[in-house]
């Protein structure tokens, strides 16, 4: 990152005030309110819709014009301002026009006072915020009904509230060398290692960007396996999933601006279990669990394994099946896998508009273009009908597990490709190298394929099979220890 300057506040008015109009370029945002206070010339700075003007009258405009003081110097005002007065829950003593300038750009008003080279920041946010929704990625039954905010106090505050304990630890940093985002780390003190933080802090104060605009930036950097095919850090937007995970021995990383937190170390196992399943029965739980299971498999092998079987394996398909299969693969006019590939690009696609569209048309154009183009294709005899079908499953199943669809994606893909090229052999390729890419994803010291490798049997009581009522993490805690 690159070093800030440090350029101290001048002793008169107007030099502080050019020194901060200097950081800021003269942008039209700045404004500048001069008053006398007992005689003493002083001027109060904000920013353009970053804070409240009510709460500024109610909390520092009335007390700064009600301060009279016969013969009053310079300092007894500033002393006023900084200690004797409590004008904002929140105030600091500003030495430098580059931390004035960083207070403007978090809401805060900052007062100068001429004859003193110093500045006091005031905490007075007044920009306009999103409210606390529902959760939209991650919708649930029984649930909470909240959801992270933009803003990262609303975050903290809506944590706070589920875990009441003073050793919920939240720490403040900074990056972005030009956004100067704010970011938040989350843990509990006692249960996540004094390690994992210290490397958490390291990793954030590393971040190289320049903006710090989305969640990805973040994971990009706390991701340690750079060449893993799954990410050692999740994201969630629901406090419930948070606070469980934190009490886990984890750490969370909030970020201000995204609604998103980044949660690590994560396992591949948690992807197949949902908030829902500790408000169900144990049995149920369980069930809905190998479901999950089984549509990732559906979803990343099914096309694969019919362009292979049809391809090179017919043997393993019954005889009226086949010849059904080629009954349709006669009408059209592309190879088995080139079909299937254009199949695959046409959903994606249909996939993709659904999710750039606006919300109130999306989803009704990726259904009707599905409807429209499918039906056409098989009736025009360019792709055939059990093809369609497959594409069909396979897309409904990969919709069960929204985290893991870019790697089902790829591997939906990859499958195909080496499926119709060199049979089961190559779906058997790839699922080798998946598993063994998997298998050597450590993040921060806890495998990602725990607790099935290494086997944990305790850990296993709520990894596929739910036999307890809280969260899954033991596995965490007891490889972190």
């Amino acid at each position: 990152m690159q070093k800030k300057n440090h350029t101290p506040l001048p002793v008169s008015l107007e030099g502080s005030i050019g020194a901060v109009r200097k950081a800021f370029g003269d942008s039209s945002d700045l404004n500048v309110l001069r008053a006398e206070i007992s005689g003493i010339r002083c001027a109060v700075l904000t920013l353009e819709g970053m804070v409240s003007t009510a709460d500024l009258s109610k909390m520092l405009f009335g007390p700064m014009m009600q301060y009279e003081k016969r013969s009053a110097r310079p300092s007894d005002v500033f002393r006023f301002l900084s200690s004797e007065a409590i004008l904002s829950t929140e105030s600091e003593v500003l030495n430098t026009s580059e931390e004035a300038a960083e207070k403007l750009c978090s809401g805060f008003a900052v007062v100068f006072v001429h004859g003193c080279p110093h500045g006091v920041a005031f905490s007075a946010q007044g920009y306009k915020t999103r409210a606390v929704e529902e959760p939209d990625t991650e919708p649930n039954i029984k649930g909470t009904r909240e959801a992270l905010n933009d803003n990262i106090r609303t975050s903290m505050s809506i944590l706070r509230r589920r875990i009441k304990s003073p050793k919920l630890r939240f720490e403040l940093t900074r990056a972005g060398t030009l956004s100067d985002t704010e970011l938040c780390i989350a843990y509990i003190e006692g249960k996540t290692p004094r390690s994992l933080v210290e490397k958490t802090r390291k990793k954030l104060s590393e971040i190289p960007s320049e903006l710090i605009l989305t969640s990805g930036t973040v994971i990009a950097a706390l991701t340690e396996c750079k060449g893993s095919f799954f990410s050692g850090v999740s994201t969630t937007e629901r406090p419930d999933v948070l606070c469980s995970k934190i009490n886990e021995g984890r750490i969370a990383v909030l970020i201000d601006g995204v609604p998103f937190a980044a949660i690590f170390p994560s396992l591949f196992i948690e992807n197949f279990q949902a908030v829902d399943d500790y408000a169900e029965r144990s049995y149920f739980a369980t069930y809905q669990r190998v479901i999950r299971l089984a549509t990732f498999f559906i979803s990343s092998f099914l096309p694969g394994l019919y362009v292979a079987a049809a391809v090179y394996h017919p043997e393993v398909l019954s005889r009226s099946l086949l010849l059904n299969l080629i009954a349709s693969e006669e009408k059209t006019p592309y190879p088995l896998i080139a079909e299937m590939l254009i199949v695959i690009v046409m959903f994606e696609i249909l996939r993709e508009a659904g999710i750039r569209l606006p919300r109130a048309i999306g989803g009704a154009v990726s259904i009707v273009g599905g409807l429209v183009i499918g039906d056409a294709a098989v009736t025009s005899g360019l792709i055939s009908a059990p093809l369609l079908i497959i594409i069909g499953i396979t897309a409904t199943s990969a919709f069960v597990i929204p985290g893991l669809n870019p790697q089902i994606t790829i591997l939906r893909i990859l499958n195909v490709i080496l499926g119709g090229t060199v049979g089961f052999f190559g779906i058997a390729i790839v699922s080798l190298i998946i598993l063994v890419n998997a298998c050597a994803t450590d993040s921060y010291a806890v495998p990602y394929t725990a607790p099935i490798t290494p086997f944990t049997l305790r850990a296993m009581k709520d990894a596929i099979f739910k036999s307890r009522s809280n969260a899954s993490g033991e596995v965490v805690e007891d490889l972190q220890a």
